[in-house]
């Protein structure tokens, strides 16, 4: 048991950094205050349609339905996808508007509501707990199999008859 334990702590630390998801997270939370604090420039966004997409839930991968919007960006047009639901009924309906905020020189957009601002520092608090959780059940698991280990060998060194 412990051993499971060992490799699934070390399992989910390797994935936190590998995945790098606490530098997404974090540049993520970042971009979006810059954009607010007047980097960026609004726009409105409205909904064209869906994409279809798997994402990880409890254990296995669900399809999920994610809102198109498409914003003006001069004389072109962008696309940005946000706000995804199992039910695509739960999603906003078509021509519906939100406000959008991008960066004019890169391809990073975002909704610009408080709500985003709320996702995005839960993203960015959520992932450390994940990456020092994992390596913590990784470290804790390991020195009590050595404990174990050692305290067996010892046991048994005790016990063997002697010449």
């Amino acid at each position: 048991m412990l051993v499971v334990l060992g490799v699934l702590g070390g399992l989910v630390f390797w994935l936190s950094t590998s995945s790098s998801s606490v530098e997404i997270a974090n540049r993520d939370a970042d971009d979006f205050a810059r954009l607010r604090a007047g980097d960026g420039v609004t726009a409105t966004g409205t909904m064209t349609g869906t994409q279809e997409r798997q994402q990880a839930a409890r254990r296995r991968m669900v399809t999920v339905q994610c809102a198109v919007y498409t914003y003006p960006d001069g004389e072109r047009s962008r696309r940005l996808t946000s706000g995804c639901a199992r039910n695509p009924d739960d999603l906003p309906d078509l021509g519906s508007t939100v406000p959008v905020i991008f960066d004019p020189t890169g391809h990073t957009a975002f909704v610009n509501t408080d709500e985003t601002a709320a996702r995005l520092d839960r993203a960015r608090t959520r992932a450390p707990w994940y990456q020092w959780g994992g390596l913590a059940l990784a470290a804790l698991s390991t020195s009590v199999l050595v404990w174990s280990l050692v305290r067996r060998l010892t046991w048994r060194a005790r016990r063997a008859p002697t010449a």
